[in-house]
């Protein structure tokens, strides 16, 4: 990790994830994953983070291994049938990863996780962040409910589902 991209990190300014995700987006980002998980047993974790923390700096984490390291912090290796999907965004960075726990990640091959980070990637860049992370959670929702549809008896919301700001 360079010099420089450690300096941006550390003077990037803390509205960074507002500028991109007002409240509205983030609120329809948190329906798009209420309506998907009424129809699967999974669970959808979205994590927005700005400039990555002195720690991670200092440790010289890449993207996959900071969602690696929120994916425990946040539970989502902790649901019942180990359906839990992270999504990663760190932004100063453009980078987006989906970390899948064993249950779905076993059935959906790792391209399928890969289309949706470049498809939600290519939104992004044209600077549809609201659109693209609505349609990722959309996409992520329909391979959950192919694998693990949703029990009318018992689908507990385990994580909560408004995105993780950091």
């Amino acid at each position: 990790m360079g010099l420089l991209r450690k300096l941006r990190h550390l003077t990037a300014p803390g509205w960074l994830v507002r500028r991109h995700f007002a409240k509205d987006d983030l609120d329809a980002v948190e329906a798009a994953i209420d309506a998907s998980e009424k129809t699967h047993r999974g669970e959808i974790c979205v994590v927005i983070e700005g400039a990555l923390p002195f720690a991670a700096l200092w440790h010289e984490e890449d993207s996959r291994r900071r969602a690696a390291r929120l994916f425990l912090e946040y539970g989502v290796d902790q649901t019942r049938e180990a359906t839990g999907i992270l999504l990663y965004i760190q932004l100063l960075d453009h980078q987006l990863e989906i970390l899948a726990d064993h249950g779905i990640a076993g059935r959906v091959p790792q391209a399928v996780w890969d289309d949706i980070c470049h498809a939600t990637e290519a939104d992004f860049a044209a600077g549809r962040y609201r659109d693209g992370l609505v349609s990722a959670v959309g996409r992520i929702g329909a391979l959950l409910a192919e694998h693990f549809p949703a029990a009318a008896d018992d689908n507990p919301n385990e994580l909560g589902n408004r995105p993780r700001l950091r």
